[in-house]
């Protein structure tokens, strides 16, 4: 059990440092917004079958991202690491789909948010949403 007490530690290092580095607005930089990725999960509920080309690669971006984030925050969340801050955790066992419509829900309560790093807003979206009882 140590290594993975070890290897959680310094995952959830490199997470804090990513999520909370300076920004300058996120197109500035080239990082993708809040409201370029709220765009992209709009479509999030629709039948693959029914998306053109261009909407999949929308959909799997939001997917994708939103996935990865909250995997880690789950996994950070039944870790223990008590050095860890709220809002880089999150409750494990919901299922993709709500975690997008939790998502949409917090970007849709902050529009003044969308032109930050979609980081940061995937990281308050989700923690507070689907908030860590550990």
């Amino acid at each position: 059990m140590k290594p993975v007490t070890k290897s959680t530690s310094i995952l959830s290092v490199a997470f804090i440092i990513v999520a909370f580095s300076s920004d300058r607005s996120a197109a500035e930089v080239g990082y993708k917004t809040i409201g370029a990725l709220r765009a992209n999960c709009q479509l999030v509920n629709q039948k693959w079958e029914e998306l053109d080309e261009q909407e999949r690669i929308q959909v799997t971006d939001c997917r994708s991202y939103l996935k990865g984030v909250s995997e880690l925050m789950m996994t950070l969340c039944l870790s223990d690491a008590g050095s860890v801050p709220p809002m880089l955790k999150a409750d494990s066992g919901h299922s993709m789909r709500a975690i997008a419509q939790g998502f949409l829900n917090w970007a849709d309560d902050n529009p003044s948010r969308w032109s930050d790093a979609r980081r940061i807003g995937v990281h308050e979206a989700i923690s507070s949403q689907f908030p860590c009882e550990n």
